[in-house]
């Protein structure tokens, strides 16, 4: 089962790792330094971007399921690194899940083994980075 959903399609590969952060964002105009050296800002709202790995869904199993699930494992990596400017994403947040417009930063994996002509690829990372802030100061 995938955790992940991209431009509403969920994918059959096995995810390894997800990964979040939070960055906060503060209002620039309130920011400052006070006579007593103490700092003043306002947080406005939080981004999250998130991170994760995936590994081709392989197993012990027969030549043709392996090249079912390695060409699952291709078409995932052709999609995500489409020139796309923006996807839309469902991913696991909390006990929920949380959905937004990203931008793929970075997709990166590893040739892993190359064995009877099929190429086994390895440890596929894609960090996703909102288009804007997902939460906002009430």
């Amino acid at each position: 089962m995938s955790l992940i959903k991209i431009d509403g399609i969920t994918y059959d590969v096995g995810e390894i790792e997800l990964k979040r952060d939070a960055e906060i964002i503060y209002d620039s105009l309130t920011q400052g330094v006070m006579l007593d050296f103490s700092e003043v800002d306002d947080a406005v709202a939080t981004k999250y971007t998130y991170s994760f790995t995936v590994e081709p869904r392989c197993g012990l199993s027969d030549k043709e399921t392996l090249l079912s699930r390695t060409q699952a494992y291709d078409a995932f990596y052709y999609d995500i690194t489409s020139p796309k400017s923006v996807r839309f994403v469902e991913l696991p947040f909390g006990q929920r899940t949380i959905a937004f417009n990203a931008k793929i930063k970075a997709v990166s994996d590893i040739l892993y083994k190359n064995y009877n002509s099929l190429s086994r690829w390895s440890s596929l990372n894609v960090t996703f980075l909102p288009g804007k802030p997902q939460r906002y100061t009430n």
